[in-house]
């Protein structure tokens, strides 16, 4: 297998993660966690863009919290953000600066979601508030300025994982499709252990024993995990699905996993666009303020993911 070797930027990083002491998941407060990684000594880089404007729906009793990102010259198109953070942590805080780049290099809308977290709202919570959020911006396409044909959902790791469940069930339920979905490193579901899983569940920032916290966190029992809109690999059927762009990092656990359901689509009919990021770790999305790789392959996907969107775009395999 050609291996390309750690981007020297993510290296720098991988080192100066060493020197911080990482918690023991299993015996820590969630909120002392998530408080945790939002003192994250990373910087930020946020991006100027025309507006900015935080909103919200309610459905069920719960208030989810929107910010809706308008870039200059943006067109009529939208892109629905899920935040990663191993559905425990992260929120529309944590992900400005990829939601920032993310419209202006789209020329499209963006929506960051703030859905419900475990291990407080279990699985499936943030599926939930994912498809009504979906729902919302069809109803409200007016009041957003945008096309109801042009949304695309998108989100990184877990929230990867909400967007390709979202349409999945979405279409299960025989509603109204997103035009496209971004999967950036996806959690996908496994089988049994992966290469990936083997060679780089330690290490490489996300670890095996972190996967494990995470999934027992959200997922209500262990047979959960078979949930064809949880671990989506699993799923009979994936036809008529939303075309799609799915994104792996090479040194990732979880890349096998986001590369089979890759295939998957394709085999049944998806028009699919794959990406391995090579050099890269689980995460580089959020790290893009420091590597400037990572920064470029956002540029990337989002140039693609606004060329798709806007009907200027065509399938490229890279």
């Amino acid at each position: 297998m050609d291996i390309m070797p750690v981007d020297p930027d993510v290296a720098k990083l991988l080192k100066m993660m060493e020197n911080i002491p990482k918690p023991d998941l299993a015996n820590i407060d969630i909120k002392e966690f998530r408080k945790m990684m939002e003192q994250s000594p990373l910087p930020k880089k946020n991006e100027a863009v025309k507006s900015v404007e935080d909103m919200k729906f309610i459905h069920d009793g719960f208030e989810i919290p929107l910010r809706l990102y308008t870039p200059e010259n943006a067109g009529d198109s939208i892109i629905i953000y899920f935040h990663g953070g191993g559905f425990v942590f992260g929120n529309i805080e944590s992900h400005e600066g990829i939601c920032r780049l993310a419209a202006n290099r789209s020329r499209s809308k963006v929506l960051s979601v703030d859905y419900r977290l475990a291990p407080e709202y279990k699985f499936p919570a943030a599926l939930d508030d994912a498809l009504e959020a979906l729902k919302w911006v069809q109803k409200n396409s007016s009041r957003l300025g945008i096309n109801p044909d042009r949304i695309a959902v998108a989100g990184d790791s877990a929230g990867g994982n909400i967007s390709a469940g979202l349409c999945l069930k979405a279409r299960d339920m025989k509603l109204k499709l997103p035009r496209l979905q971004v999967l950036i490193y996806p959690t996908a579901g496994r089988s049994g252990a992966t290469y990936s899983l083997t060679e780089y569940g330690e290490n490489f920032y996300l670890t095996e024993k972190d996967m494990k916290y995470f999934g027992q966190a959200y997922l209500k029992e262990p047979s959960d995990s078979l949930n064809p809109y949880f671990s989506i690999i699993t799923h009979p059927d994936l036809s008529g699905l939303p075309e799609a762009v799915v994104v792996t990092a090479e040194y990732d656990p979880l890349r096998d996993e986001g590369e089979t359901y890759l295939a998957m689509m394709q085999k049944s009919g998806v028009r699919a666009t794959g990406i391995r990021a090579k050099g890269m770790i689980h995460g580089f999305a959020s790290f893009f303020p420091i590597v400037p790789a990572a920064e470029n392959l956002l540029t990337m996907i989002w140039s693609l993911a606004g060329n798709l969107l806007n009907g200027t775009g065509s399938q490229t395999i890279l």
